[in-house]
């Protein structure tokens, strides 16, 4: 009896006292439950209606998905629905979407919607809408930033029309407090790089670096690419350009020195080239084999014959293995001096190195050999070529019809042509009709047809 009024009131005491468990339908496991499978009912809907272009069709799918489920929509489902949309080429249908988002729905709209939609909207040509949802970005319950700025613009700097667009772009953002981060600035330096407004990006760098913007090296590397790209390569102080760069604490490395070189040869100022092999040695950036056959290429160019043998045997002492085209450079040098046989005995040495020689090779000493004069000899190189497994192109054609054509060997050139032509390849239709002419003086009516069909 005692137990039983003792267990009464402990009994009374559990039922006043008690925490009040919740219902497990309230928990967070259970919403994030529903909201699993309610996405799973939407991609099954989606993939359903994937033939359908109904208007507000994905929408209601999406509402009646979660609905079904008994939870509401979340922000990663829009992103879902966004995205499909896109992938199906329905962006007429976003517009009803984000409407929604902005009237129905409560929570904070994350800023990567927009930018999945920016993203739609611009690589589809529609720029003025891309620029209408980034300005409606506060409508949603979202601060916009960079992130959505960056996207923005790197959809107007595709094209010369969009890029009109950015500064005013820009000049809106500033007003609703978008601060232009390191990033935004680089995606405008690369789009004016790319379009050869490389002063502009000049500019817009040397301000970064004065408002105190961390600026990544790699922009200085492009500007400098950017330089050699578009400006004159014969009267450009690309050298005092690099010096101005290195005032800002860039340290050029050895592909940025490379494409100086690169340019200063093409500009044919190989005197030049070296100065900036002195200064890469200054800095200790050990320059490599493309290096060296770029300054070779320049001091040949300016006929310093001394020079490139210096700078040949210099490369060779430092432990660097000339490639092909190093030993194509220098054997054009040779030949240039009409020293071919030094020139042919150098291709041997190629061979004995584990250096093939290829076409171009084959192509400077016999045209060396056929300026002085020594068809003999043009003649054998030639067979060589075939011999070694070397196939001969256009180029090479081109110089033995060019050759035989001089040495009135019109038979020769006949011949060498229809081999070209079985080839597949192309000779210029100058020295075919040239060809034809001869025949024609010399009777070979015949030959002269043939050519000439291979011509029409």
């Amino acid at each position: 009896m005692a137990r039983s009024s003792s267990w009464h009131r402990m009994s009374n005491f559990f039922r006043k006292y008690r925490k009040i468990p919740h219902s497990s339908f309230k928990t967070k496991w259970n919403e994030n439950l529903k909201q699993k499978y309610a996405m799973e009912e939407l991609r099954s809907g989606l993939i359903a209606d994937s033939g359908s272009n109904e208007n507000d069709g994905v929408l209601r799918t999406l509402i009646s998905s979660f609905r079904l489920h008994n939870c509401e929509p979340t922000p990663q489902a829009y992103k879902f629905v966004i995205k499909t949309l896109a992938k199906t080429s329905q962006l007429e249908n976003i517009a009803s979407v984000l409407n929604h988002i902005e009237i129905s729905e409560k929570f904070d709209t994350p800023e990567s919607i927009f930018r999945d939609v920016i993203f739609a909207y611009g690589f589809s040509g529609r720029i003025e809408e891309a620029i209408d949802v980034f300005f409606k970005i506060p409508n949603f319950r979202c601060v916009p930033s960079a992130y959505t700025l960056n996207a923005l613009l790197s959809v107007l700097v595709r094209k010369r029309q969009g890029l009109k667009m950015v500064p005013e772009v820009l000049l809106k953002a500033s007003k609703l407090g978008v601060r232009l981060e390191e990033s935004t600035l680089g995606i405008l330096i690369d789009a004016l790089c790319r379009i050869g407004e490389v002063d502009c990006a000049t500019d817009l760098v040397k301000d970064m670096s004065d408002d105190c913007y961390i600026v990544d090296p790699r922009l200085y590397s492009l500007l400098l690419s950017s330089v050699c790209k578009h400006k004159d390569s014969s009267c450009f102080d690309v050298i005092g350009y690099l010096e101005g760069l290195r005032k800002t604490r860039f340290s050029p490395d050895l592909r940025d020195y490379t494409a100086v070189m690169r340019f200063l040869v093409e500009g044919g100022r190989g005197k030049e080239v070296v100065s900036v092999l002195n200064q890469m040695k200054c800095d200790r950036i050990e320059p490599d084999i493309v290096c060296y056959t770029i300054i070779l290429q320049g001091v040949i160019a300016d006929e310093d014959y001394k020079k490139a043998d210096k700078l040949f045997d210099e490369l060779l002492l430092l432990g660097l293995v000339p490639d092909v085209y190093t030993y194509n450079v220098y054997i054009n040098g040779l030949c240039k001096q009409s020293d071919i046989e030094c020139g042919i005995k150098m291709m041997s040495c190629m061979e004995k190195l584990g250096s093939e020689p290829n076409v171009v090779t084959y192509n400077i000493l016999i045209k060396a050999l056929v300026k002085a004069g020594d068809m003999s000899r043009a003649k054998i190189i030639w067979e060589e070529m075939e011999t070694n497994g070397v196939d001969r192109n256009s180029h090479s054609y081109d110089i033995m019809v060019n050759a035989s054509i001089e040495a009135d060997e019109v038979v020769c050139a006949h011949g060498l042509l229809e081999e070209a032509f079985s080839r597949s390849l192309v000779v210029k239709s100058s020295r075919t009709e040239e060809v034809i002419c001869r025949l024609c003086d010399k009777g070979l009516m015949d030959k002269a047809v043939e050519l000439l069909v291979h011509l029409v």
